[in-house]
């Protein structure tokens, strides 16, 4: 992981870091369970304030970043960075799932006993199942 930080003032005098991290992470993929490389390439530019009613860095084009107590801690800011630049869900391109997901089986294809024990025991298990008969009022 590489990190570049630049401590510098804005345009309107606030307090800013410029910087870029780049890097790859190694992740599981949520389609296939399988380790997936994400490159991480993620430009930051932030004003820092100490109020959190501050407009001043919004009107000036930048995001804000709340100072707690006066003191950044660098390695937090970094941390919160790369949490905020990775992908919602980490998966590869082109994965087939772990597991074949019942609702997407055509109608013709059989289903298996492994299959339908499956869906006996997400049945169990889902606190909703009992609204399934629910009907609104009328």
């Amino acid at each position: 992981m590489a990190v570049t930080l630049d401590f510098t003032r804005s345009a309107g005098g606030r307090p800013m870091i410029k910087g870029h991290i780049r890097g790859k992470l190694l992740l599981e993929c949520q389609r296939c369970m399988q380790p997936v490389t994400i490159d991480l390439d993620a430009p930051l530019q932030v004003a820092l304030t100490t109020f959190e009613s501050d407009e001043r860095p919004e009107q000036e084009g930048l995001e804000a970043w709340l100072i707690e107590d006066e003191r950044l801690f660098i390695q937090d800011f970094v941390e919160d960075e790369i949490l905020l630049a990775l992908p919602l869900v980490a998966k590869h391109e082109q994965c087939e799932p772990l597991r074949k997901l019942i609702e997407a089986l055509p109608s013709d294809e059989p289903v298996t006993e492994n299959e339908q024990e499956d869906v006996a025991a997400s049945a169990k298990k889902n606190p909703f199942a009992v609204l399934k008969n629910w009907k609104k009022p009328e």
